[in-house]
């Protein structure tokens, strides 16, 4: 009887869309939405590994930095991580979602715009009396941080104009240093 049992077993198995059966849309649904963080977080753990040195920021420093048995260990261990989310995926027919990186920088740098015009000095008296000069030395560089928080979006979407002045701005910048 034993070997019934197996034998059914093995059957249900090799079944087609089998383990994906043992799922329905909500389950599936949710386990895609963790896979996805979990591959998206691998990703960007190995594009940080990928980096000799950690980027010179003027707001964060990164301490405690990795030895390089940790780097390779913690690069082995995202590429399992994604090795597994992928036969998952696989295995539980889990849809592929697409992200248009259009969208996804035009929506970060309009939330950056958003979020600096809430920071110019008329509006940061909403959390104290502002010194008056503030409004001629930090006023005008968030309106520059401003303006190219619109830049980005611009290029991000497409306004060839934008993408062309930026791009000669690069290609006049590289050609001065190379003088």
């Amino acid at each position: 009887m034993a070997e019934s049992d197996k034998e059914q077993q093995d059957t249900a198995t090799n079944e087609e869309g089998w383990p994906a059966s043992l799922l329905n849309a909500n389950h599936r649904r949710v386990l895609t939405s963790t896979l996805r963080r979990v591959e998206l977080a691998a990703w960007r753990l190995e594009d940080q590994l990928g980096r000799s040195v950690s980027p010179e920021l003027a707001l964060t420093r990164f301490t405690n930095p990795l030895s390089a048995p940790q780097r390779a260990a913690l690069l082995r261990l995202t590429q399992q991580v994604r090795q597994e989310a992928m036969q998952l995926a696989s295995d539980y027919c889990l849809d592929v979602a697409e992200d248009n990186l259009l969208s996804i920088i035009k929506a970060e740098f309009s939330l950056l715009w958003c979020d600096l015009e809430e920071v110019r000095p008329q509006k940061l008296r909403n959390y104290g009396i502002v010194n008056p000069q503030a409004h001629a030395v930090l006023g005008p560089r968030i309106e520059r941080l401003i303006q190219l928080m619109l830049s980005i979006n611009d290029v991000a979407g497409g306004k060839q104009d934008v993408v062309d002045m930026w791009q000669e701005t690069n290609d006049n910048s590289s050609e001065g240093r190379a003088r």
